[in-house]
């Protein structure tokens, strides 16, 4: 049997590939050499970038299937690799400015980031479930090890730990539901699934042990406990990597698999997903309101951010799904700029990531106060951000398919998450700082948070020019 090798369908892959070789054999070099790994990392991601933006207009209407499913470009997936991309060249850039001054900084750490990044593509590009293993493993293994980079930190063994066990128990669930799915339809490419009369048992449990698998990335309750310390304990900028990437990933493996292999079972999964998703947005606003650090508030706020995610699911429509793509492009600038702003409280190997550390910063530091001011409102959702927009699609979405309980759950949520971002601002402006403390802020840090910032402001003013993009994606899928 001869099997053609599509180059051109691997070319993402194979760029990512040849950054890992490079990086990893960048470490055995001088020190001068070894500086610019960074640099090297970002310009393969934006080899990558290049591709994929070069190929959007091309599959507007159309798609490309490469041996089965096994990898499978759209204009929906197309649009979630960009986000990727764009979500791992913005949290190097954060990474080169920490480590430098954590005075701990390797090449390997840069191929380790572009080995997750790698099987988060594979994850996206994707319509089968053995290749969604295979990037989930791919994915999971490199961020494990990003979590306890800071080896000599005792936080980032502990979270990595905990990270590690638990992911090792959700792949566990996930492989399972993949056999338990085979074992019923002969096959794990979802169109072929589609097909399939699901009258059997072993379809319930096979899509149960997938819900689990993902709900645990995607940090959702009842599987988000591994999130705080995993957060709080990895370094600042791959803890703005986690909060975003993986999660976007995990929510759209979940659309793919409901609204692709398993619409026909929507009275079963919008069930489950209901509780998910309201769960999941009461406990991490509520756990986020008794946090002192700031770190491990967005960590628990991140966990309320998937639920609304999954609240979109359930509305089962396009303005659903293209409202999850819109909340993501804006989580994504959002998150980047709240965790880039903590990752320059840095002096040495500490992090100043306590509420108190934040008291009077809002006066001694004029910008870097209004940069994490416009970060916490649109977080809160308030209005002419990014992040009210985002909200405001979902539960307008929600509405209209007259899921009205879970529209006032997210409301609520909303309400409550007020309070502890607001605190913030309260902390930075309304309190004096008994420690005076000087920090040196990276010019390349704050140059992309301002690049945030500008972005939250004007997509919350003038949302079409990504709307539209998300809308267009959104058809793609249904």
């Amino acid at each position: 049997m001869n099997v053609s090798i599509n180059y051109f369908m691997l070319m993402p892959y194979l760029i990512l590939t040849g950054g890992i070789i490079v990086l990893s054999f960048m470490g055995v070099l001088n020190e001068k050499v070894k500086h610019y790994a960074g640099v090297i990392a970002s310009l393969f991601l934006f080899g990558d970038l290049y591709y994929f933006v070069k190929l959007m207009p091309n599959l507007t209407y159309r798609s490309l299937d490469y041996m089965h499913g096994m990898i499978y470009f759209n204009a929906f997936n197309i649009y979630l690799s960009i986000l990727v991309l764009v979500c791992g060249i913005a949290s190097l850039v954060l990474a080169e400015g920490y480590l430098n001054r954590e005075e701990f900084k390797h090449p390997e750490f840069y191929a380790i980031v572009l080995a997750s990044i790698t099987g988060l593509l594979v994850m996206v590009n994707t319509n089968n479930l053995i290749n969604l293993f295979i990037g989930l493993e791919l994915t999971s293994i490199p961020l494990y090890a990003t979590v306890a980079y800071l080896r000599y930190k005792e936080r980032s063994v502990e979270g990595a730990l905990k990270y590690f066990i638990l992911g090792s128990i959700a792949s566990g669930f996930f492989l399972f539901g993949i056999a338990v799915i085979f074992g019923a339809t002969g096959s794990v490419v979802f169109k072929d699934i589609l097909i399939v009369k699901k009258s059997d048992e072993l379809f319930k449990l096979g899509l149960l042990f997938l819900m689990v698998g993902i709900g645990f990335k995607a940090s959702a309750a009842p599987f988000h406990m591994w999130t705080p310390d995993a957060y709080e304990g990895a370094p600042t900028p791959v803890t703005a990597f986690m909060s975003i990437a993986p999660k976007a990933v995990a929510i759209v493996i979940l659309v793919k698999i409901f609204y692709i292999a398993f619409p026909d079972m929507f009275g079963l999964w919008e069930k489950g997903l209901f509780v998910i998703a309201a769960l999941t947005v009461l406990i991490g606003n509520f756990g986020a309101l008794v946090q002192n650090s700031v770190k491990r508030m967005l960590a628990y706020s991140s966990i309320a951010h998937a639920g609304y995610l999954l609240m979109a699911i359930v509305a089962f429509s396009i303005e659903g799904i293209s409202s999850i793509l819109f909340y993501l492009a804006g989580y994504l600038l959002i998150n980047i700029g709240a965790f880039g702003s903590l990752a320059l409280l840095k002096d040495g190997d500490n992090d100043y990531v306590d509420y108190n550390h934040l008291r009077g910063l809002g006066y001694k530091y004029p910008l870097f106060g209004i940069l994490l001011s416009v970060f916490m409102f649109s977080l809160a959702g308030i209005p002419a951000t990014i992040g009210f927009v985002g909200k405001f699609y979902i539960f307008k979405s929600l509405i209209v398919k007259e899921q009205y309980i879970l529209a006032l759950i997210g409301i609520l949520g909303s309400l409550i998450s007020v309070y502890y971002y607001l605190k913030v601002v309260v902390v930075m402006y309304m309190k004096e700082n008994p420690e005076e403390r000087d920090f040196k802020f990276s010019f390349l840090t704050l140059t992309l948070l301002l690049i945030c910032a500008a972005g939250v402001i004007y997509f919350g003013l003038f949302p079409q020019g990504i709307n539209k993009f998300a809308i267009l994606a959104a058809k793609v899928l249904i």
